[in-house]
């Protein structure tokens, strides 16, 4: 048996058909279907695809007495004895046909939306993904001359002020975690004085700090002291080298 389904083809139909209204939509339904059958839907005031689509029964006015359809029948339909009319089976086929096209036209126009969010939901899902996976929780260990350390990490979306006054604290506190040695309570590190901060990023985004050599935190580095188990978890980590002390930042 013959598959009509292969006559359906949307190519054919413009790109705003389910824009078109009033005449633009009945001149495509004369290019289409023919003038019989753009006539039968100007008459019943179907001026679009969702009108015509949403007609239960394009056909039912021809059963309709009105001297207004009479030139319509008369032409296009055939008049029974009993005064009832049959349209023209060519006129039913291209309007059947007209219809079809415009049904599979809003179906392939759905899928290709939810089609087109699937993939967005997917492109979003993958970015996130992608975001998560490079965040490094920041982490914390005691000073190794032979394996440099990073810093805890920061946001790299911090100001040159806040990257400066980070790295200020932890050096503070470095100094508060470190007096003990050599029982010297006045232990400190002046910025300005005892070393000095300039910030740069290198080509991967990275923030560094690079301070001069200053000869007690020097000291202090190459001695450090034993630490016990729970000040160890307190205590932050430097990177030392011959002549510069370099402090990391990476962006999270």
């Amino acid at each position: 048996m013959f598959q009509t389904d292969i006559l359906i083809d949307t190519s054919v139909l413009p790109s705003n058909i389910m824009s078109l209204r009033d005449d633009n939509f009945i001149d495509f339904v004369k290019e289409e279907a023919g003038h019989a059958a753009a006539t039968l839907l100007e008459l019943q005031g179907i001026n679009s695809v969702k009108a015509l689509l949403m007609t239960d029964d394009v056909y039912s006015i021809i059963n309709v007495k009105s001297k207004s359809l009479d030139a319509f029948k008369n032409k296009y339909g055939y008049m029974q004895v009993d005064g009832t009319c049959i349209i023209q089976p060519g006129v039913k086929g291209n309007i059947e046909y007209l219809i079809s096209l415009l049904k599979k036209k809003c179906v392939d126009d759905a899928k290709l939306v939810k089609s087109s969010k699937r993939n967005q939901l997917s492109s979003s899902l993958t970015i996130t993904t992608d975001t998560s996976s490079t965040i490094r929780k920041p982490t914390s260990s005691v000073v190794s001359d032979s394996s440099p350390e990073t810093m805890p990490s920061k946001s790299s979306n911090l100001s040159v002020a806040e990257h400066k006054s980070y790295i200020t604290d932890t050096l503070n506190n470095w100094c508060k975690n470190n007096k003990s040695k050599d029982n010297n309570e006045r232990f400190s590190l002046v910025e300005g004085k005892d070393y000095f901060i300039s910030l740069q990023n290198d080509s991967s985004g990275t923030s560094k700090c690079l301070t001069n050599e200053c000869p007690a935190l020097k000291k202090n580095i190459n001695n450090p002291p034993v630490s016990s188990p729970s000040s160890t978890n307190n205590q932050q980590s430097l990177t030392t080298s011959d002549n510069v002390l370099q402090l990391i930042a990476s962006p999270n």
